[in-house]
């Protein structure tokens, strides 16, 4: 009992980031909790609970603790959460104390060195440009797909764009909102009214003979194809709204 009150004196270091965070540092956690196996094959175990780098804990090179000269050791920083779980499947009473300290941590909280601060924010820094990147290499990967949407096939490219667009924003039920809007930027780019155009053609074919359902077919994206610039004003706006909205093209 004395030993456990001793232990309890300094139970287990809790620090603030910059950010506010409450974390603790994965050596520290290990040693405190007198684990006999070495950190290097107890920490991978731990994170077979289901915890994730970025999320759950992130890594950084420490000094050795032993003081001797050689390469850094690989040393984690990990959240409250994690570490209380950690210290509760040890069913240890150093690991009862310190998920006890762990729950009541706002009694005790430490300023992370420098040192320690700097590692955290370069880690940090290092991720966040690394998944900057990966988006980015994502995202100029489906815009090369959209830039493929040419004059020559532009009528099918532009219908399977225009679905995945509508499912971006919800589903199919959008469909003619999409539509809607294309057609509205259109006339806005080409100083032209679809609408007019599409009633004038309408009459031009009853007076030529045409029946009524032929021309109840006909509909804006047929007025499009009347006009080159018309056209590629059109698959002009759907690249836009398809890079807009994360859409890529592919197959239907």
């Amino acid at each position: 009992m004395n030993d456990l009150q001793i232990f309890n004196h300094d139970i287990i270091p809790v620090y603030v980031t910059d950010e506010g965070k409450k974390v603790v540092v994965g050596r520290e956690l290990h040693e405190r909790l007198k684990i006999k196996t070495e950190y290097k094959d107890w920490f991978p175990r731990m994170c077979e609970y289901g915890f994730s780098e970025g999320e759950d804990y992130s890594s950084f090179l420490s000094d050795r603790s032993d003081g001797l000269p050689g390469k850094p050791k690989t040393n984690h920083i990990m959240s409250l959460d994690m570490a209380k779980h950690i210290a509760m499947i040890q069913r240890t009473p150093e690991g009862k104390a310190i998920r006890d300290k762990l729950i009541e941590l706002d009694t005790n909280i430490e300023n992370l060195s420098p040192e320690l601060r700097l590692l955290i924010k370069l880690e940090v820094g290092q991720k966040q440009q690394q998944q900057a990147l990966k988006d980015t290499n994502d995202r100029l990967d489906h815009i090369g797909d959209v830039i493929a949407l040419d004059t020559r096939s532009w009528r099918e490219d532009a219908r399977k764009l225009i679905v995945r667009i509508a499912q971006k924003q919800g589903g199919n039920e959008y469909l003619r909102d999409v539509q809607a809007e294309i057609y509205k930027l259109v006339d806005q780019r080409g100083g032209v009214s679809l609408e007019t155009r599409l009633t004038n053609k309408r009459n031009r074919m009853a007076g030529e003979g045409a029946c009524k359902s032929k021309r109840d077919r006909l509909n804006k994206v047929d007025i499009i194809a009347d006009d080159k610039k018309l056209i590629e004003i059109y698959v002009a706006i759907v690249k836009e709204m398809a890079i807009k909205y994360g859409v890529e093209q592919k197959s239907a």
